[in-house]
């Protein structure tokens, strides 16, 4: 458990994953989580396992066998709690950290993680996910980002005829 204060509601921004990107095999995996009715997305790279389980989740896929987050979530259960939410809440020497909220009856318990993993619980419980808005202020893109590494050209909004379609 952690002793920092957790970030209030009103500092929350709720996300949704867009996509997990496999890259090269060296590179791992880009996690990308998209703020609920707006553009604004957050780009996470994780592990290539920790993608490959995430993306096996979003699909609804059985592992062949349990793995850690299976066995996480069974433990929660077993002790009578669940994933009420998580938050992606700041980063240290660059590196993004998480905390995932658990509710065991009227019992709250704020548990410090990587993003992947807590992203994976989430997906998982059906559980919201959120960031702060300092972390999508500094970590995120935007349409306009987007625009300037395209060379002034923002990509085509899903749908739109022309031009190369936004994959996330």
């Amino acid at each position: 458990m952690t002793t920092a204060p957790p970030a209030t509601r009103g500092d929350l921004v709720e996300l949704e994953v867009a996509g997990v990107l496999p890259l090269d095999p060296e590179a791992g995996t880009l996690l990308v989580l998209r703020q609920k009715g707006a553009e604004t997305v957050l780009p996470i790279f994780i592990g290539r396992n920790e993608g490959a389980v995430l993306d096996q989740r979003l699909r609804r896929g059985l592992p062949r066998r349990p793995g850690a987050a299976e066995l996480l979530e069974r433990t929660i259960a077993a002790l009578g709690g669940r994933v009420a939410l998580v938050a992606i809440e700041g980063e240290q020497a660059a590196v993004l950290r998480a905390r995932v909220t658990l509710v065991q009856g009227e019992r709250r318990f704020e548990l410090d993680a990587r993003p992947s993993d807590s992203v994976t619980l989430a997906v998982g419980a059906g559980a919201p996910i959120f960031a702060t808005r300092q972390v999508l202020s500094e970590a995120g893109l935007t349409r306009e980002d987007m625009a300037r590494v395209h060379g002034g050209r923002a990509p085509a909004k899903q749908g739109a005829s022309a031009g190369p379609k936004l994959s996330f």
